[in-house]
């Protein structure tokens, strides 16, 4: 069975919508990325939090809840005692629950080293590293002794969301809450591999757990009925917390909080090695609660020097990327003369080591899908109507660029196919190479010159045989003035047959025919007869690549301006409504290709919207993708078959770099800003990084 690739999914995480810091429109943003959570019987979630009560156990609990009187035993059969159904109580919500967190506490008394805790009702918000002001009806918190007076949202094991109603917008509301919840775990918090969470609407008790691989939630129990389900629940929930490491409930024991002054860093075990971060470089790839989960830190090692550690989930059928970059030097050892081949590991970015993370000698994988091939599963969609909420959050760092806001019509582009339930294995990977991205490299020259010897990587790739599929101005990196190309996650030989060819990359770079999936630039046959071939798979080759390096030569120019000119009056709002033209942000829009496609009008508005200092650095943009074009009639001349020789890569290798070494000639000492950073300067965004926390931070306003 073929290897399957992941096709990108335009993140509305990334966009600009989510990071504004209103809570609304990151529900939003969340919900859409997920569209859809694994529903499964009660008792197939409850077997993965821990363990459950043998039946003579599950017959002393009762006792002993009979003996405290929180069960009541008599002719009408077992039900508790102080507990009713909510919805027919005339007490606040508080108070009707109130009964709920006693029968917790009792359960959790059967570990007596038990490391949670119940709290409902909680007076105060939560503390967050990502100013989150939500508060969830009640949670299990780690009960371990604090030398901070308030919660953090880092000591919660396990929310809750509480309803006395079991309507529609109950059920809602909760599941909205639950799953921000949920996901502010995962993103903020490093040290959790997964989560728990629990939802109550009146009588019906549903369990959660988020994962890289998926959102879970199981079908509903009467918690009335089916008292020996809620105890076992609660017993499973229990019994992982008695354990020092708590793996069970979702925390890593091969990583270490620390605190350096007002600073959180975090100290790795890889294999045998001991990292310290000293700083974050990016985690936006955390936000999203279903992917990769890529966090990237600079750190050190017990010597003092200086790395890169990458920590992700990749899926599970797939090659690490240090294995993968091990077959392509192996590959450019064949290929490449020995010159060639020091000057490509030169700008490979190197790897030092990479491990699959091991709790307790077993790989940290999502659950296996054979954990519910003995039940009945569905996969259901979620409710993206959002709750009315204005409460704001941090973004993350590192953000990779935005096209700007979402809208009704772009939360209807994202369709999931498959009903199998996918996995991740967890990895960590250590880079030798401590750079900037080039999203993040400010001198035009350096910029430039960063991806010019990106370039150069990818003509030694090329040449070894082998398509990189997701460059980007996140997998450039500038390093000790030297460009160097990273993230080989999805390079594959380009003659492999290691996996099927489907969409990959990064949206804002992607070459339009990978974009359509379809070749584009093949003449059209004078006749159609029933003789005509049929039109050949699509696969991804050397043009593509390179093209990706033109999206990302134009995005620097069109996401930017000179210093100069935008103080002197430039039409900010003008450059920035092209950008959003050129980079949509989501598959299919038209506007993307005839931005490529179309030099006349290519040219007139890289004159006309671009400020004459940056015009006169990039004035070659058209010149750069009417030389694509001419690539690509040349390889999809014979169509069906494909032109892809030595001296096709040798010419367009050569166009491309004769491109950016006239821009790089003529760049200068100009310094660039984000169009983005002077419209803040002119209408401050809510939830920027820099602002202080919020006034609600510690106190009790609700998420509701």
């Amino acid at each position: 069975m073929l290897t399957p690739d992941t096709p990108p999914v335009p993140r509305h995480t990334s966009q600009a919508d989510y990071r504004t810091g209103d809570l609304n429109l990151g529900r939003i943003a969340i919900l859409a990325d997920l569209r859809r959570c694994l529903q499964v019987p009660f008792d197939c979630l409850v077997k993965c939090v821990g363990a459950l009560p043998s039946q003579p156990d599950l017959h002393r609990i009762r006792r002993n809840l009979t003996k405290c009187k929180i069960l009541t035993d008599d002719e009408s059969g077992l039900q508790w005692t102080d507990f009713t159904p909510p919805a027919t109580s005339k007490v606040s919500k508080e108070n009707a629950f109130k009964p709920l967190g006693r029968i917790i506490a009792k359960v959790l008394a059967e570990f007596p080293n038990s490391g949670v805790s119940f709290l409902a009702n909680p007076n105060g918000t939560p503390l967050s590293e990502r100013n989150n002001t939500s508060r969830p009806d009640g949670y299990l918190v780690l009960s371990n002794e604090k030398t901070e007076p308030k919660i953090h949202w880092f000591d919660i094991a396990v929310p809750f969301e509480f309803k006395k109603a079991q309507d529609k917008q109950s059920l809602r509301d909760d599941e909205q809450k639950i799953i921000w919840s949920l996901h502010n775990i995962m993103r903020s918090d490093l040290l959790r591999r997964f989560a728990f969470g629990i939802t109550i609407e009146d009588t019906q008790l549903r369990l959660w757990l988020s994962n890289r691989a998926f959102l879970a939630v199981t079908e509903p129990i009467n918690i009335f009925e089916n008292i020996d389900g809620v105890i076992s629940l609660f017993y499973a929930l229990g019994s992982p917390s008695a354990s020092s490491t708590m793996k069970k409930l979702g925390w890593d024991p091969t990583v270490e909080r620390i605190r350096d002054g007002k600073d959180l860093q975090y100290k790795f075990t890889i294999g045998d090695e001991v990292f310290t971060t000293t700083r974050e470089l990016a985690t936006y790839g955390a936000d999203s609660m279903v992917g990769r989960g890529t966090r990237v830190y600079e750190a050190t090692d017990a010597e003092g020097k200086k790395v890169v550690i990458k920590d992700s989930w990749r899926e599970v059928e797939r090659q690490s990327e240090g294995k993968i970059l091990e077959n392509i030097l192996a590959s450019c050892a064949k290929k490449l003369q020995a010159e060639e081949l020091a000057d490509a590991k030169k700008h490979f970015v190197g790897v030092r080591l990479w491990k699959d993370v091991k709790i307790n000698d077993t790989p940290d994988e999502t659950p296996d899908p054979k954990f519910v091939e003995e039940y009945n599963y569905t996969w259901v969609s979620i409710d993206l109507n959002p709750i009315d909420s204005l409460t704001p959050h941090l973004p993350s760092t590192g953000n990779v660029p935005d096209s700007g806001r979402l809208s009704a019509t772009r939360l209807g582009s994202i369709a999931r196919n498959g009903t199998g339930i996918p996995r991740r294995v967890h990895a960590r990977t250590v880079f030798h190479d401590v750079g900037v991205a080039l999203k993040d490299v400010t001198s035009l020259a350096d910029n430039l010159t960063c991806l010019s010897g990106a370039l150069m990587a990818l003509y030694y790739l090329h040449k070894a045989g082998w398509v990189h599929r997701d460059f980007s101005v996140g997998n450039a990196i500038w390093v000790e003035g030297v460009g160097k190309l990273g993230d080989f996650e999805y390079a594959k030989e380009i003659d492999s047959n290691t996996s099927n060819d489907v969409r990959t990359g990064t949206m804002h770079f992607m070459a339009v025919e990978v974009e359509s999936q379809n070749y584009l630039f093949f003449p059209e046959p004078d006749t159609f007869t029933f003789d005509t071939p049929l039109k050949p798979p699509f696969h991804m080759n050397l043009l593509h690549d390179i093209e990706s390096v033109w999206w990302a030569f134009t995005w620097t120019f069109f996401y930017h301006t000179d210093t100069e000119t935008a103080n002197a009056g430039h039409s900010l709002d003008t450059q920035l409504k092209e950008y959003h033209s050129a980079f949509p942000g989501t598959v299919g829009q038209t506007t993307r290709y005839q931005f490529f496609d179309n030099l006349r009008e290519l040219h007139t508005t890289c004159q006309t919207v671009l400020s004459k200092t940056c015009y006169d650095v990039c004035r070659h943009i058209p010149h750069f993708a009417k030389a694509l074009r001419v690539g690509y009639r040349k390889a999809e001349a014979n169509y069906p078959s494909l032109t892809l020789d030595d001296t096709l890569l040798k010419d367009m290798h050569g166009r491309a770099a004769e491109f950016l070494r006239d821009a790089t000639e003529r760049a200068g000492d100009i310094e660039l800003c984000p169009l983005p950073n002077f419209r803040k300067q002119k209408r401050p965004s809510p939830g920027d990084e820099t602002s202080p926390p919020s006034k609600n931070q510690g106190k009790k306003p609700r998420h509701d």
